[in-house]
């Protein structure tokens, strides 16, 4: 399936968007324009070739701190040709990432992930240095192993009653 990026700032593209995640559906149908409006972000939209939108996803800018020198060797170990400097790195965050409930599993949200890293070597910016993401996770679903299947890692100590995991991926090796 051949998919095409399309960026939009008006919510109601997705008024026929489902993803099957009741909260998720609910936050795309009455708040996601209101977050649009009112966050530095970018949305996009993938579209198949009869225009019909398969997935979206929304981007912002953010920084994550590197607090102590464990922290930083830690990531080290994980990345070891990755040499931290500075406590802050600027990242891309995915604030909102979901696919169509009816063509999940078929590889779009991998390509949702092969997107914004193509979006973020378009922006050719020498500072950013990640991408992020708070994995949505409850006990019907977790986002967790779809992120770490794209490469990305843990940032924080999985707590159990916490609802998301925030991770990373590197964008330079």
């Amino acid at each position: 399936m051949q998919l095409f990026r399309e960026s939009f700032t008006d919510a109601s593209i997705l008024s026929e968007f489902t993803c099957g995640l009741q909260e998720m559906d609910d936050f795309i149908h009455h708040n996601l324009q209101s977050f649009l409006d009112t966050k530095p972000c970018n949305a996009y939209c993938l579209k198949d070739a009869t225009e019909t939108i398969v997935a979206f996803f929304v981007l912002q800018p953010e920084m994550i701190s590197i607090v102590d020198d464990d922290a930083k060797e830690d990531i080290q170990l994980i990345h070891p040709n990755i040499q931290l400097e500075t406590i802050e790195y600027k990242t891309m965050e995915i604030e909102y990432l979901a696919v169509s409930k009816n063509l999940q599993r078929q590889g779009i949200g991998t390509e949702c992930i092969a997107q914004i890293m193509r979006i973020a070597q378009e922006m050719q910016d020498t500072d950013l240095f990640f991408l992020t993401a708070d994995a949505f996770k409850t006990g019907e679903y977790s986002a967790v192993p779809f992120y770490r299947k794209c490469g990305f890692d843990a940032l924080d100590i999985a707590a159990p009653g916490r609802r998301v995991l925030p991770m990373y991926k590197p964008l330079y090796y």
